[in-house]
């Protein structure tokens, strides 16, 4: 076999993955059949279910990539080493480049409302990635009340959770209303959650 043979495999099959995954984040996993990615690619079908042979499958392997994307950006030094209110600001700025770049939304907004069709391990792993993103902002909420950089009321976990529900949430207002929407959400979230003097 020629050196060239296994990168054109994994070529082909990365492409398949990163269309799919854009697919999903811009339609919804149900939305989207293996007919759309072979025409996009300007493939047979027969050559995605070679790579993945099921949706099922293909699912996972999108989920299972934003949440290792996820761990690596949470344990970046340059994220790690970042302040509370820089680590939540590089946390919104995830979001804004999502918002600032055409009808993609985040992960769980695009799986949330077809949850109960998904396939099981797919809803296992958005519920890994939920959990695990949710526990990081947890800790920077935490850490930021005690030193004072961040207020809020509540147990850090609860507002982790309603901080990133409303992220979620805005990714879908600026579908309809447009981006300026989303900044004004970011804008509330700040105002409530940075001191006067930083906010």
């Amino acid at each position: 076999m020629s050196p060239a043979a296994p990168a054109t495999a994994f070529d082909t099959r990365t492409r398949i993955l990163n269309l799919a995954e854009e697919l999903l984040l811009a339609r919804g996993f149900n939305a989207f059949s293996y007919q759309h990615i072979a025409k996009d690619l300007g493939v047979k079908p027969a050559a995605i279910h070679y790579h993945y042979p099921s949706k099922e499958e293909l699912g996972a392997a999108i989920v299972q990539r934003q949440l290792r994307r996820l761990r690596k950006w949470r344990d970046l030094p340059r994220v790690t080493e970042l302040t509370p209110p820089q680590q939540l600001e590089a946390l919104l700025d995830v979001y804004r480049h999502r918002a600032a770049h055409g009808p993609q939304v985040c992960l769980f907004g695009a799986l949330a409302a077809d949850f109960l069709t998904l396939p099981a391990v797919m809803q296992q792993e958005l519920r890994t990635f939920s959990g695990e993103l949710t526990h990081w902002l947890a800790g920077v909420l935490a850490a930021g009340r005690t030193d004072g950089s961040l207020q809020f009321a509540g147990h850090p976990f609860s507002k982790a959770a309603q901080v990133l529900t409303t992220l979620a949430g805005s990714l879908q207002v600026a579908r309809v209303h447009g981006e300026e929407q989303f900044h004004y959400i970011l804008r509330q979230l700040r105002t409530e959650l940075l001191p006067p003097a930083q906010a």
